[in-house]
């Protein structure tokens, strides 16, 4: 569909001096300029579960481990585990693959969400040193914080060692303390022979998908049914005003926008209406662009070519348009023929047909770039938004302001 729209083809120039195609750029009203995904900042707006839509706050997703509670995928094929009752037991099944937890020597359960999974064996061991990497942490900032003023009540830590006091609160904590012992490596051993890894290895073949699934478990082992990981809903925000540029509205399961700043609705929408033909040398080619207007007001355009190393040279002067907004669109009124105009070449509501003419040289054959610059004026709606943030003056809201956007549309 993309190949079909030309988007790949026409290229915007970023805020920070980066090409990217419209519909992944975005307009802050604010700051008014452009935004790509390098120049914003992405925060996770809601945590959820993509099977049950079942919210969950960043704690809550944390003690999970990032898992759904009640949602499990088929291990074999990754599809979805529906839950079947026999004799008011509950089992899980797999209507693509046919397996089931039957499959994996699991006896049914009264309840449908205590189905087990392959936990690291080394758990509680991690648990105890992370603990314990922590109660030192506090510790040694102790003297830290005290000397800042941070330390909220005094301790026989922070005593010196005049009264042989530190000395007896070190045997007590280290009395405390349980235990560590580190792991030991394992002694180095033999690699094994072909003919001892022909025998030991086991019938079961396993694909990637199924070892990046269930990484702990061995080849000789059971699959067990996969908790369906947790997805996180994404915000943009402007990392210059830090204001929010796109946020979905409440609810997982909408596919509206609460705010929307997309640049396809502020910056006028250019494409290539018709493919450009064969590309001759000293010989004038033309090139069909269809203009249009998908913002909420009028707007004043004016498109200027530009000229320089690496772009195709175009004969045409400085395009003036006046095209009407998106949401004056009459659907029952048909489309306007155009004025006798070599530039023009029709004009339909909110959308303009253009032809400009381009002239190749030795040096454009191998890619060919055609630049433009884009000069647009609203009707004082930006200036007006502006000003109800603080962010321009209020004598000047109403006042239209001039943008500008730069672009290159690729003719090979």
């Amino acid at each position: 569909m993309s190949a079909l729209l030309q988007y790949g083809k026409i290229k915007y120039e970023c805020s920070c001096g980066k090409w990217r195609t419209l519909p992944d750029l975005f307009f802050c009203r604010h700051c008014f300029k452009i935004k790509c995904d390098d120049c914003s900042c992405r925060e996770i707006d809601a945590i959820f579960c993509p099977r049950c839509l079942d919210t969950s706050s960043p704690p809550e997703a944390r003690l999970k481990k990032h898992k759904c509670t009640s949602c499990n995928d088929c291990p074999n094929c990754a599809n979805v585990l529906s839950a079947r009752v026999e004799n008011e037991k509950y089992y899980l099944h797999c209507h693509h693959c046919r397996w089931s937890t039957r499959d994996a020597k699991q006896e049914d359960r009264e309840s449908n969400k205590s189905w087990p999974t392959k936990e690291n064996p080394v758990t509680n061991h991690l648990n105890e040193v992370t603990a314990y990497m922590k109660r030192m942490e506090v510790i040694e900032n102790a003297p830290k914080d005290l000397k800042k003023g941070k330390g909220k009540a005094w301790s026989a830590i922070h005593l010196k060692d005049k009264f042989g006091v530190q000395q007896m609160v070190e045997k007590r904590r280290k009395a405390m303390v349980p235990e560590m012992n580190p792991l030991k490596a394992h002694d180095p051993t033999e690699a094994p022979t072909l003919e001892e890894e022909i025998e030991n290895r086991s019938n079961v073949l396993r694909s990637l998908d199924q070892i990046i699934m269930q990484p702990l478990t061995n080849s000789n082992e059971l699959l067990l049914p996969v908790k369906v990981p947790l997805q996180g809903r994404v915000m943009v925000r402007c990392d210059e005003c830090e204001r929010t540029l796109v946020k979905r509205d409440f609810g997982v399961a909408t596919y509206k926008f609460k705010i929307s700043s997309f640049a396809r609705e502020f910056i006028p929408d250019i494409r290539m209406s018709r493919p450009v033909g064969e590309l001759k040398i000293g010989e004038t080619a033309h090139v069909f662009l269809s203009v249009t207007n998908l913002s909420s007001s009028p707007l004043e355009l004016t498109i200027t070519p530009q000229s320089g190393e690496g772009t195709i040279k175009c004969s045409n002067e400085p395009i003036q348009l006046n095209l009407p907004s998106s949401k004056s669109i009459d659907s029952a009124a048909g489309g306007v023929h155009a004025e006798q105009s070599d530039v023009i070449v029709f004009r339909q509501h909110n959308r303009v047909g253009l032809r400009l003419d381009v002239v190749p040289t030795e040096s454009d054959l191998t890619s060919p770039v055609l630049d433009l610059l884009l000069n647009y004026k609203q009707d004082g709606s930006f200036s007006i938004l502006a000003a109800s943030e603080k962010v321009l003056k209020p004598e000047e809201s109403g006042v239209d302001r001039i943008l500008s956007a730069h672009l290159r549309i690729n003719l090979s």
